[in-house]
């Protein structure tokens, strides 16, 4: 029996229609708010992105639609989902708000890292990567917003040529922006990048340009080089190679 406040996964199978109007096709993650799922279009055979919100944690529907509206109000930075539209869904008996957006090519950062040798990356590819985040999360900064849920399997990658393509699958925890919560999108920037090239257990043998970044990942250190994404863009871009 459903009771307000317990999380009950949806697990919604491959195949399953959703409002009359899509198919399952795949799961992509999970999160605190929800779910999120590959879908076809019926109609026209164009494959989506779905969040599909807990009801315990949505009951009312404001959280989809605060998400939408975020989505859409910073819709020119191009590391995040370009919103399409809100449908509804009967899950478990229960009304689900569902929110439509755009489907990113790619595959999960954790699941990429676990293809790589030794699962992790060089450090001129790490520094790719940790630039393409960089500079996709700078304009979000400069509004004083902030993403808020930047870990390795909220991001989705491929390779483009010598750099890589970078979104985020999931945005925002929605309250409102503070100093406070840019400096963890900046400390979860350099986490990401720390596991990028191998973690604690490599560090010691890292070059200095990682333990530039890195800091021992003590945040104190992080944040007194770093105000904002923008500050590691420009700190990227102005690198100098012997």
């Amino acid at each position: 029996m459903y009771r307000p406040g317990k999380k009950i996964p949806f697990d919604l199978p491959i195949g399953r229609s959703v409002a009359g109007k899509y198919v399952i096709e795949r799961p992509l993650g999970s999160g605190w708010e929800g779910e999120v799922y590959v879908i076809r279009e019926n109609a026209t055979g164009i494959r989506r992105a779905a969040k599909f919100y807990y009801p315990h944690r949505d009951p009312m529907g404001k959280a989809a639609i605060a998400y939408a509206r975020k989505l859409d109000a910073l819709r020119h930075c191009s590391i995040l989902l370009q919103y399409h539209h809100q449908e509804y869904a009967s899950i478990k008996r229960k009304k689900v708000n569902v929110v439509i957006s755009e489907l990113v090519e790619g595959v999960k950062l954790s699941e990429f890292l676990a293809h790589q040798p030794k699962r992790r990356l060089s450090t001129f590819e790490a520094l790719h990567v940790l630039h393409a985040l960089a500079r996709g999360i700078a304009p979000i900064h400069a509004l004083g917003e902030y993403h808020g849920d930047i870990h390795d399997d909220n991001i989705m990658i491929r390779r483009k040529g010598i750099g890589f393509d970078i979104k985020l699958l999931d945005f925002f925890d929605l309250g409102k922006p503070s100093k406070w919560k840019i400096n963890k999108d900046i400390l979860n920037l350099v986490e990401v990048f720390h596991t990028l090239v191998g973690g604690r257990e490599n560090y010691a043998r890292q070059p200095q340009v990682v333990k530039q970044i890195v800091r021992g990942l003590k945040d104190s250190l992080i944040l007194a080089r770093f105000h904002s994404a923008g500050d590691i863009q420009r700190h990227l871009e102005g690198l100098a190679w012997e």
